[in-house]
């Protein structure tokens, strides 16, 4: 009977059971794939982003967002980013931190996955690798997990499965059946952090172009970022369209009207460059990358620039998606413990419940609070 076994090696799995661990609990961990922390490898294009120098709630969505953000204060005011700061230090990796953002020194994602696969087995920490869930069964003791061919016993779990975002590393979604089975609610998952379809003039195809770009959801502003645009295979892709497409995502899969609206125009000098004489095509095409600017052109129509409109048609799957919208709704889970408030003993973390945060490393940070709070609490 092990005191805790934790489902999932990722990254709140991996900082669940080394905080277990390191309280002198008995720790299990099943993993799906063949190694822990697989995920982390393809984040921050491989380069592990891993937290922010600002660390906000309200950088959080959820179904309800006044009571996800009431939940991330929690969470987080009890286990921010100086503790995730702390803890790496201590375990002996290396950081910087570039315009707000913390990645390993090596700028590797393979050294922060490295080193948390290090104190697991300084730790002496079981792993059972290649391990497929079938069945988690209430007991009169806790908990007893199958697969196939082997039965494990648990007097607490904790669920660290992940959502369905990139699917090739394992994320498969597999554990809201287990959780709906076991009493909770799962609110319906979408891609989240994603790309955006469109259509555009295909002479857009790989241009890249600095811009204002605004939600528009049923005709009303929502949200708008500043950043790189880019067009790319018949999406809209680039950090402020990933940051956007959570909602973007839930709007259209409710049968909302979406759209795009790019400001080209911001902080440019184009006035300048036409009170020296410069024609508006050449004025425009000192401001703005000379594809865009043939492609929209109309004499004596420059405001066009400031508000060129794309409908959403649809947007990118979870092979595309850095993270997965939707999941355990959070009014079953204790914002103080992330044990399930629908079958106590058992704990949610990271990915699996209905939070999202935005591009920026605020997902390895929601993994890593609530991983250390749930094996703090078992």
């Amino acid at each position: 009977m092990m005191d805790c076994i934790i489902v999932g090696g990722g990254v709140s799995g991996m900082f669940a059971a080394i905080t277990a661990a390191g309280q002198g609990k008995k720790v299990l961990i099943l993993e799906k794939n063949d190694c822990l922390g697989k995920k982390i490898l393809i984040t921050g294009n491989g380069r592990c982003n891993f937290t922010n120098e600002i660390v906000n709630p309200l950088y959080y969505s959820s179904e309800d967002n006044a009571k996800g953000h009431a939940f991330a204060d929690k969470v987080l005011s009890e286990c921010g980013n100086d503790k995730l700061l702390e803890m790496m230090s201590e375990l002996g990796m290396s950081f910087y931190v570039r315009e707000g953002y913390y990645y390993p020194k090596t700028d590797e994602a393979v050294t922060f996955r490295d080193t948390l696969i290090n104190e697991i087995n300084r730790l002496g920490i079981e792993v059972v690798y290649n391990y497929n869930l079938r069945s988690i069964k209430r007991t009169d003791n806790g908990f007893e997990l199958s697969d196939k061919n082997n039965i494990y016993h648990g007097k607490k779990v904790i669920l660290a499965m992940g959502g369905k975002a990139a699917p090739k590393t394992g994320s498969s979604g597999d554990a809201y059946y287990y959780l709906e089975g076991l009493g909770h609610k799962i609110i319906p998952p979408l891609p989240a952090l994603t790309t955006l379809k469109t259509d555009y003039p295909t002479s857009l195809q790989g241009v890249n172009a600095l811009a204002d770009i605004t939600l528009l959801i049923d005709d009303e502003r929502i949200a708008t970022e500043h950043g790189f645009i880019k067009y790319y295979k018949g999406m809209l892709s680039g950090i402020p369209i990933y940051q956007l497409s959570t909602r973007a995502a839930k709007a259209f899969n409710g049968k909302c009207k979406v759209e795009i609206l790019v400001d080209f125009l911001a902080d440019t000098n184009i006035d300048k460059a036409i009170s020296r004489g410069l024609d508006e095509r050449n004025a425009l095409y000192q401001s703005i990358n000379p594809k865009i600017v043939d492609a929209y052109y109309e004499e004596g129509n420059i405001q066009l620039f400031s508000s060129v409109k794309y409908e959403i048609i649809g947007y990118g799957d979870y092979n595309s998606a850095q993270c997965t919208s939707g999941g355990v709704d959070i009014n079953e889970i204790s914002p103080d413990t992330m044990e399930s408030k629908v079958c106590p003993g058992l704990y949610i973390t990271g990915e699996l419940m209905d939070i999202t945060g935005r591009c920026g490393g605020y997902n390895i940070q929601w993994a890593f609070s609530t991983g250390v709070i749930a094996g703090s609490n078992i």
